[in-house]
């Protein structure tokens, strides 16, 4: 085989060094673009728990004031109660 010449080296050097660092950066960018879809995936998991957890807190929202009418009533109800076994 014959011998590179020696003004061909640093060429070679630099290409190399060239080619290296774009493959480099296109794995790179894969990578980031990978990282960037699974950040996608996260927020729209995210918006989605949060979703469910507002029903679950409009639920118990209800709930709640089922039983705050509820023991209105009956208050009303006791109170009237009383009300009679005092006036007798």
């Amino acid at each position: 085989m014959n011998q590179l010449s020696p003004a061909y080296v640093p060429l070679l050097t630099f290409l190399g060094t060239l080619l290296i660092v774009a493959v480099g950066i296109l794995y790179s960018n894969s990578r980031i673009t990978d990282f960037s879809s699974r950040i996608s995936d996260v927020k729209d998991l995210i918006k989605t728990e949060a979703r469910v957890t507002e029903a679950h807190i409009r639920r118990l929202e209800e709930k709640i004031d089922r039983v705050g009418t509820l023991l209105s009533t009956r208050h009303a109800d006791h109170d009237t109660r009383i009300r009679r076994v005092e006036s007798r």
